[in-house]
């Protein structure tokens, strides 16, 4: 299951997404349905119980049998409701994608064209297409798009950082987000796992143009910073987008990164408001 605002792995289990510390809406509600459904089982548990003991007649043993037997028959039923949501969605989706596979190609083939890659990582999450196997073809470029539009929003909450911002988080990731994106470029995974490795490393150079134009007028990087960002290493890159970053926010909030990490930044899985 993906989060909706930053297309990162969520589970039912997660209130908050771990990636971007956003509601997980669909898990939420699922654990209110969990809770709901708890009671109701302890309650028919219970019903189970009285109806036993009255109908055993004294006979402990026999008692003790059909009391294993509900438990156990209940246990089953909550896993099965328990898992039931997620499978049944994952289901869902997988068939819609399978039904609809000419017209979902046709779709992301045009966020290609139109180089909206922010609206293609959108359009995967809500159908789930970066883990369907009927889509190979697009595997690595969805696994980009999910990248970039996390380089994308560090970008922005980084430019329109102010001195009221409570919710810096991606631009506090922004060298991380960064870094994970150049690493699908210098590895092989595009030779050895990508369908078309031709086509994804043309996708993957038309992003990476899109993300140095927002970071040499966001971030402040000059042509040949930018330019340089593949060829740097993990470390180097980092310290350069941290320093950018660190005199952006400094002109825009009169304070360095690590100190609005310390003050302001959500702990992740806090329920801001602003969220």
């Amino acid at each position: 299951m993906k989060c909706k605002y930053c297309g990162g792995d969520v589970t039912l289990s997660d209130h908050f997404c771990p990636h971007c510390g956003r509601p997980v809406d669909q898990a939420q509600r699922h654990q209110t349905e969990m809770r709901q459904y708890e009671a109701e089982f302890e309650e028919t548990k219970k019903e189970a119980m009285d109806k036993i003991a009255v109908s055993s007649g004294g006979g402990t043993a026999v008692g003790i049998r059909l009391a294993v037997i509900v438990a156990l028959i209940a246990g089953i039923v909550w896993m099965m409701v328990y898992f039931e949501p997620y499978n049944a969605n994952e289901r869902m989706e997988k068939r819609n994608a399978a039904k609809n596979y000419n017209e979902y190609v046709e779709q992301m083939e045009t966020y290609l064209a139109d180089r909206d890659y922010i609206a293609l990582s959108v359009f995967s999450s809500q159908h789930q297409l970066d883990y369907n196997d009927d889509y190979k073809l697009y595997r690595e470029i969805l696994y980009g798009a999910n990248d970039y539009k996390s380089v994308y929003k560090g970008i922005l909450e980084a430019a329109f950082a102010t001195k009221d911002t409570t919710n810096m988080y991606y631009a506090s990731e922004l060298s991380k987000n960064l870094n994970r994106f150049y690493d699908q470029i210098k590895n092989d995974s595009m030779q050895r796992y990508a369908e078309d490795p031709d086509k994804t490393a043309a996708v993957y150079s038309e992003m990476e143009e899109e993300l140095q134009v927002l970071l040499k007028k966001y971030i402040g990087l000059t042509e040949e910073e930018a330019k340089s960002l593949r060829d740097l290493s993990r470390s180097r890159r980092t310290v350069l987008i941290e320093q950018k970053l660190d005199e952006k926010i400094v002109r825009a909030t009169g304070k360095g990164l690590s100190q609005m990490k310390k003050e302001e930044l959500p702990a992740i899985g806090s329920s801001q408001e602003d969220k």
